[in-house]
Formats: structure tokens, sequence, C-alpha cells
């Protein structure tokens, strides 16, 4: 009766990871989609990363395309794309879908339509959505640090012109914060929420984007490798490319206030994290600081560098995350807040937080938040 009973119970437990499973089925997918392409479920549960080899789309009994997510899913923003964001999916024509979502269900399973992939949509159906203060530098960086080369692009404020000196903040993931036909999960609207916020507020400040290198973007953004995936480490030599390279020459050819109290840096994401290392690493020349959404997660060596840390200098520092960002995004962002206090971040007028009950892992909602953000690092 034991075995009986054993056999019963592993049954049932089998019936059960079956039926409780989400399964995500792509129904229809462009004309044009490369017979040879592998497409991949990106998603908040694998930060992001666009060539999962756990998230494979592959061809079930019938001959659809599918994938049954892990059973302990609660809550997952994704989309779909072929192994870059490059090659993400799109609307038919090019402009970014929102973020797909999926909340736990019973015996649920999605069918997904791929209206268009990005790149293979005609480049003049794109149109720019960046403002006429965008620009980008006439030349590809140099990354002497990392062998790399790498786009940088610039917001002007509507008065640079009339002369004066301005603040600078330096940002992680160029591609995103302008403009639509570049972003590759959707458009911050830095430019427009800062023409907006010199109109009605009298601020101007200078941003440099710097845009990601996808395949080296996590190595980047990480100042320590992750031993269980085998990537990430060359964090600290991108921060001192910001740092000792490209902020040297921003200055030099820009009207900035160069010093610490009118530089920012601010990330979202894995750019959240390499953000706050380098407010950290370099309090002599960030005096302020924004972390949206950190990537905690991938560096557990975080918190050791935490422990041993001792505040510096006085910096305005500005934590921001979404309760709907999945699981352990406000538990760990907490942990590091506490080791942050013990560190002698201390002060609230100093280091503020915001837990959004709303917030997701998306450009949407960072960018929702900027305006804030800004209004409270430099005190207007």
């Amino acid at each position: 009766m034991t075995r009986r009973l054993i056999l019963i119970c592993t049954i049932v437990a089998a019936l059960h990871n079956y039926l409780f499973s989400q399964v995500i089925v792509l129904d229809s997918l462009p004309v044009n989609t490369p017979i040879q392409d592998t497409i991949y479920f990106a998603s908040s549960v694998n930060d992001w990363d666009t060539k999962n080899s756990d998230f494979i789309f592959k061809a079930d009994n019938s001959g659809r395309l599918s994938l049954t997510l892990p059973k302990d899913a609660d809550s997952i923003e994704y989309k779909i794309c072929r192994g870059s964001w490059p090659n993400v999916e799109a609307n038919v024509n090019g402009t970014d879908i929102p973020n797909r979502y999926y909340a736990k269900a019973d015996n649920d399973t999605a069918f997904i339509k791929i209206s268009a992939w990005r790149d293979l949509v005609p480049k003049k159906q794109m149109a720019s959505t960046a403002t006429k203060s965008v620009r980008f530098l006439p030349t590809i960086f140099e990354i002497p640090q990392l062998n790399r080369k790498r786009t940088i692009r610039l917001y002007l404020p509507p008065n640079y012109s009339t002369g004066g000196l301005f603040p600078v903040i330096y940002m992680h993931d160029g591609q995103n914060l302008f403009d639509n036909a570049t972003s590759f999960a959707g458009e911050w609207k830095v430019d427009e929420i800062l023409d907006s916020l010199y109109t009605y507020r009298g601020f101007s400040a200078i941003v440099v984007a710097i845009y990601n290198d996808e395949k080296e973007r996590i190595n980047e953004y990480s100042p320590w490798k992750n031993d269980s995936l085998g990537i990430g480490g060359d964090g600290d030599k991108y921060v001192k490319f910001i740092v000792n390279t490209l902020k040297p020459f921003i200055d030099r050819h820009y009207r900035t206030l160069s010093g610490r109290e009118n530089t920012a840096i601010i990330g979202s994401s894995m750019g959240g994290l390499i953000s706050l290392y380098a407010a950290l690493e370099y309090p002599d020349v960030f005096g302020k600081a924004a972390i949206f959404s950190p990537s905690l997660w991938f560096s557990p060596k975080m918190n050791t560098y935490l422990q041993k840390y001792k505040r510096k200098k006085v910096q305005h520092l500005y934590f921001l995350a979404g309760e709907k960002e999945g699981i352990g995004m406000v538990e760990d962002l907490n942990s590091t807040l506490e080791l942050l206090k013990n560190a002698g971040f201390d002060d609230e007028y100093y280091v503020k937080t915001k837990i959004a009950p709303d917030g997701r892992h998306a450009e949407w909602f960072w960018s929702r938040e900027f305006g804030e953000t800004i209004r409270y690092l430099f005190k207007f």
C-alpha cells in the first residue's frame, strides 16, 4: 500500500506540474521571419537576457513554437526576440510594443501573435521621436580601458546657446533615453521631460547618454563576475572609462559645471547596479545618483563590498523599485539599503527610496518617475 500511495502521489504531483504550468505559444509569426533564427523569451526572470538557452521556443507535437515557463513563476514581464534587442518584436511600423505580462494562472496557455521584428521593418517606417535638443557625438567614442567603441548621444538644454554652465547627468542604455527609433525596450522620453522642467521649473542640464554594446552590456554593467552565469566583471573598467575618459572630454568640449555637486549618474536594471557602484567608488566625481530597479541579484558580491564600505562624502542617492517587478526586487533593495545605512548613509535628506505599488521592470515606469527623481537630486 505504501508503494502504491507513493506512486499515486508521484503521478498526482506530475499532473499538477503539468496542469499548473503556463505555456506560451507563438500562434503567428511575420512572414519574413528567418527560418534559421532561434526565438527567445527575454523577461524579468532572466534579467532580460535575449539569448538565454533555458528560454527558447521549440516546436511542440503540432509543430507550433511554444515555451513552458518555470513552475514557480508568479508574475513576469517579457518580450519575444530573435537573440538580441535589435531583433525584438515590434509593431508593424517598427515602434516598440509595451512589455507583455504573465500572471500566474491555472492550466493557462497564452497564444501570442508577433506583428513584426524591429530589425526587419524598413527603416523609412521608423520615425525618430528625439527632440531637436538631442544630437550624436560626431564620431564613435573609443573606450581604451576595454578596447571597445561606443556611440554617445547628448541632450543639450533649450537655453544652452544663451551661454552659462550646466550640470551633467551620465546615463546608461542610451538607446532607450530619447528615441523610440533606437530603443530596444521603449524610450524614457528624457528629452521631453527635461524640456518641460526647463519651461516650468527653470532647470537645465546636459545629459550624456552612453549606448550599450549589447553583447557586452552585462559584462560592463557589473564590477563582479557572476560565477554561476560566467559573465560580468568589466564594470570597474567601464566606470573608469566614464570617469577618466568620457567626463574629461565632455568637460573640455561643452559648458559644464564639472564639480561633483553638479554631476549625476543614473541607470536602471543592470544600469542601476553599475550606477550605485560608480557613485560609491567615485564620490569625488558623482555627488548624485539614481538607482532604478537595480539587478542586485546578479552581483551578491555587492553585499560584501557594502559591508566593508564607509561613506566618504555627502551624496544624494535616489532608489526606485516597483512591487510588481518580480520576486526579490524589493527584498534585495531593502537589504542593500540597510547595508548602506550601516555604511553611513543614514540621513533621509541624502538618501530617498520610493517603492511604487504599480511599478514594473519597464521603461514606462522609469520614465514616469524620472522628473521626480531629477527634482530630488538637484533640489528644486
